[in-house]
C-alpha cells in the first residue's frame, strides 16, 4: 500500500474564496495524521463520503482510503496523499480551531474592504403592539409603540438614501404584530414607489388580521413574498396558547382560513409551531389538517421549533422539557413533516462562515417603531440604539459590539463549528440544535452523492 497512490473523487469542489486562503496542506512524511475535527463522515450506499466543513468540499473515498480511516491516527502513507493535501487529514498537533478563528478575521477584513456602502436588507418594526398574548413571547413588558406618520416618512427617506445605485431593497416586517400597523406598511411602500425604489418583502406574523382585502394589498402594494406564521397547535390548544385579545371568532379557524387566502394568492407561507411538553403532540394533527385543507402545499412549509427559555404557560405551569428531550423531539417532529411532504427545508452543504445573522451583517439594518437603528430585531430598546433614520449611524461602538463572536468552549470541537456563528450579544447564543442540523447536513451530503451518480 505504501508504494501506491489512491485518489479520492471530488463530488463538490471547495469554495474558491476559502480554498485560496486555506490552501493545500503540505505533506509531512514522518508525521502522524488524524481526521480533521471539522470533517463530516457519511456512510451511504456502500460508500464513505467525507465533507470538509471548512472548505465545503465533498469527496467519495476509494476503498483503500476508506480503510485508512479505521486505522487513524497513523503515520503518513501514499494512500493519504489527496486526503492530506485537501485537509481531510491533519497532523495530530494541528489546531484547526485556531486556524478557523484566524480565517474568519481575514475574511472579515476582505469583506470590509470590498463591501459597497448602504444596506440591502431592512427589518422594520411598524409597531410593538400585538393582538396576541403568547406566554413565551420575548417582548413581554416591552413598551408599546406604533410608528408615527412622520417617522414612517423618515424611514422612506432613509431607505432611499441607503439602498444604493440599484434603488433596490429587501424588507422584513417585524413586530409586535406588524399587521396591527398595516397603514404604516402601506405608507412606507407607497413612499418607496414614489421614489422609484424596487422592493420585495416578507413578514413575521400571527396571521389573525389578514383577510381578502389585506392579502390583496400585501400582494400588490407590499410585494409580500413570504409570511412566517406561528401556529402553536390546533383548535383549543392553539387558542389557549395565543390568547388573542377580544377575538371576533375562533382564532385558530380564522388564521387557517387566512393561510389559505395567502397561498391562493401565490404568497409562500411558513407555519412554525413553537413546541414544548404541553403542545408537541399537536404537531402531527397540524400537519394532517394542513395537508387536507390547503391546495397549494408547494408554497407551504410546516416546521417545529423549540420554545427558547423557561416560561410559565397561561396555566401558570412551566412546560419546558429537558435539553435532551427538545433535541430529540426537534428531529422527530420535523422528520415527520418531511415525510408528509410539508417540510421542504433543505440545507446546502456547510462551509466556513464569518458572518452570522443580520445583527453582525453590515448589509442589514433594523429600524424600530421609534425610527431608531438597532442591530437585532429581538433587542430593540433605546439601550441598543446605533443611531436613527434622521442622522444615520451615530454609534460605531454599538455596531462593532454586535460583531464580537461568543466564546463557547463546548462548540470548538463540534464538526459544524466553522459554519456556526454565535454572537457575544445574542441571548440565544447558548442554544444548540446539533441533532436537527446533523440530520439535514447528512441528507445534503446524500443528495449531492445521488445527483453525482446520475451524471
Amino acid at each position: 500500500m505504501a508504494g501506491e497512490c489512491y485518489s479520492m473523487i471530488s463530488i463538490v469542489e471547495p469554495k474558491e474564496h476559502i480554498d485560496k486562503l486555506w490552501g493545500k496542506q503540505k505533506i509531512q512524511k514522518d508525521t502522524v495524521y488524524r481526521l480533521m475535527l471539522y470533517v463530516l463522515r457519511v456512510d451511504y450506499d456502500g460508500e464513505v463520503l467525507l465533507h470538509n466543513v471548512v472548505t465545503g468540499q465533498l469527496v467519495v473515498l476509494k476503498h483503500e482510503e476508506a480503510e485508512l480511516l479505521e486505522q487513524l491516527p497513523m503515520q503518513y502513507s501514499a494512500a493519504m496523499k489527496q486526503l492530506v493535501e485537501n485537509c481531510f487529514l491533519v497532523p495530530e498537533q494541528f489546531d484547526e480551531h485556531q486556524q478557523v478563528v484566524n480565517m474568519r478575521k481575514v475574511l472579515t477584513m476582505l469583506d470590509k474592504a470590498q463591501r459597497k456602502p448602504g444596506y440591502s436588507m431592512y427589518i422594520i418594526l411598524p409597531t410593538t403592539a400585538c393582538n396576541a398574548r403568547c406566554y413565551y413571547c420575548f417582548e413581554q413588558g416591552v413598551e408599546t409603540v406604533t410608528m408615527t406618520e412622520a417617522t414612517a416618512n423618515e424611514v422612506v427617506n432613509f431607505i432611499a438614501a441607503n439602498c444604493g445605485k440599484e434603488k433596490k431593497a429587501r424588507i422584513q416586517w417585524f413586530g409586535g404584530e406588524p399587521t396591527v400597523a398595516a397603514n404604516r406598511i402601506d405608507q412606507i411602500c407607497n413612499g418607496l414607489r414614489a421614489k422609484g425604489i424596487r422592493y420585495e418583502s416578507d413578514m413575521i406574523s400571527n396571521g389573525y388580521l389578514f383577510d381578502e382585502e389585506m392579502v390583496h394589498r400585501a400582494k400588490e402594494l407590499w410585494n409580500l413574498k413570504h409570511v412566517q406564521i406561528s401556529v402553536d397547535g390546533t383548535g383549543e390548544m392553539y387558542n389557549r396558547i395565543k390568547a388573542f385579545i377580544n377575538p371576533k371568532d375562533d382564532p385558530y379557524q380564522r388564521v387557517m382560513r387566512n393561510v389559505g387566502i395567502l397561498l391562493d394568492n401565490g404568497i409562500r407561507v411558513g407555519l412554525r409551531m413553537n413546541f414544548d411538553v404541553e403542545n408537541h403532540d399537536d404537531f402531527k394533527k397540524l400537519l394532517q389538517e394542513s395537508g387536507e385543507r390547503f391546495r397549494n402545499t408547494h408554497l407551504l412549509n410546516v416546521h417545529a421549533y423549540p420554545v427558547i427559555g423557561e416560561y410559565s404557560g397561561n396555566d401558570g405551569k412551566i412546560h419546558h422539557g429537558s435539553k435532551e428531550w427538545f433535541e430529540k423531539e426537534f428531529v422527530q417532529l420535523n422528520n415527520y413533516a418531511r415525510k408528509m411532504g410539508l417540510n421542504h427545508n433543505k440545507r446546502e452543504l456547510p462551509f466556513l462562515k464569518f458572518i452570522g445573522c443580520g445583527a453582525c451583517n453590515d448589509s442589514f439594518v433594523t429600524i424600530n417603531a421609534k425610527g431608531m437603528l438597532v442591530r437585532c430585531p429581538e433587542q430593540f430598546d433605546d439601550s441598543q440604539s446605533t443611531g436613527d433614520v434622521k442622522k444615520g449611524v451615530t454609534s460605531d461602538a454599538m455596531v462593532k459590539s454586535w460583531k464580537e463572536l461568543a466564546e463557547v468552549p463546548m462548540c470548538n470541537r463540534c464538526v459544524f463549528f466553522p459554519a456556526c456563528i454565535k454572537l457575544k450579544n445574542c441571548k440565544a447564543r447558548d442554544n444548540c440544535y446539533f441533532q436537527d442540523r446533523n440530520y439535514l447536513y447528512q441528507e445534503a451530503v446524500k443528495r449531492h452523492f445521488r445527483e453525482w451518480k446520475k451524471q
